[in-house]
């Protein structure tokens, strides 16, 4: 009895990615944060590269939202874009 419970708890607690053509609340909030903020809570890392500038260097970093599957990127380093 105890696994039957802890299985059906589990199961309803997890969301599935839903594709759509629209971006979810949460990320179009994320695109408008300044550059230092943290993801939202369910964003991802796909991949995380350092980027070479000319005065100095920063990272890439692609997130996939696990809630509507857009990828947003954090930019760092002196020309970094932030969030885009």
């Amino acid at each position: 009895m105890k696994l039957e419970r802890s299985s059906a708890a589990v199961t309803e607690r997890r969301r599935l990615m839903t594709l759509s053509s629209e971006s979810c609340e949460a990320c179009r909030r994320q695109l408008l944060k300044d550059r230092d903020s943290v993801p939202h809570a369910r964003l991802m890392v796909v991949s995380s590269a350092p980027v070479v500038e000319a005065y100095g260097g920063g990272v890439e970093t692609r997130y996939v939202c696990l809630d509507c599957g857009h990828t947003l990127i954090h930019s760092t380093g002196r020309f970094g874009k932030g969030w885009h």
